[in-house]
């Protein structure tokens, strides 16, 4: 994540696209981490496995599918109904911009700053039941910016992580103004297009090409 910010912060529409994807590959890789703990936990405790009503979900979480990962976080209630939906909607304008290659240059930075404070939102509220690392460990740099509270006694505070995420949630500074000026423009532009396009096809170079 702190390496999507730092090119979200950057502007660019290259660096925005790059962001964008990271993002996106963050909340892929919670979800499955969600997938995997609870998997775990059933196989821990038979009793809690008995008693658990979304067994299939969970299974096809496991899985490579993206909208089973996402089905499932709802069910747990790590997202929100609303925030599934645009977790949905950014992940599949993630593969067009993967697949297809450079798209929607107009609104790519502020749809990468959008999705990544989404996103900084839903990791930070992830329920962590301990959250620590090894003395041993080196930590990467980008790491350490975040994780401070290595002591003594205990290598990690359990709100290391949260904080992190409220942090670079702060450096985001998204704005939903930005947004949706982003969003309105783009539209405008494109109705704009639109018309002189039909108004071109409909007159045609000759009288005797018009068209209704």
């Amino acid at each position: 994540m702190d390496l999507a910010l730092e090119h979200i912060e950057k502007g660019s529409v290259h660096d925005a696209r790059f962001g964008l994807m990271l993002t996106d590959n963050a909340v892929e890789l919670a979800m499955h981490e969600l997938a995997k703990t609870k998997n775990a936990e059933l196989k821990a405790w038979s009793h809690l496995e008995e008693k658990f009503q979304h067994k299939k979900e969970l299974e096809e979480a496991m899985g490579r599918v993206f909208e089973a990962k996402l089905k499932f976080a709802k069910l747990e209630g790590i997202v929100t109904e609303e925030q599934a939906r645009t977790i949905a909607l950014m992940h599949d304008f993630r593969n067009e911009l993967y697949h297809v290659g450079l798209q929607h240059e107009a609104i790519l930075p502020a749809l990468s700053r959008f999705y990544f404070s989404v996103a900084c939102d839903i990791l930070g509220s992830y329920p962590i039941r301990g959250f620590g690392y090894s003395f041993s460990i080196q930590l990467p740099e980008r790491s350490k910016k975040y994780f401070t509270s290595r002591g003594k006694y205990s290598p990690a505070e359990i709100d290391d992580f949260p904080k992190a995420c409220r942090t670079m949630t702060t450096q985001c500074d998204h704005k939903k103004g930005d947004t949706i000026r982003a969003l309105a423009d783009h539209m405008e532009e494109i109705i704009t297009e639109s018309d002189t396009c039909l108004d071109v096809v409909a007159a045609g170079v000759y009288d005797s090409q018009r068209q209704t």
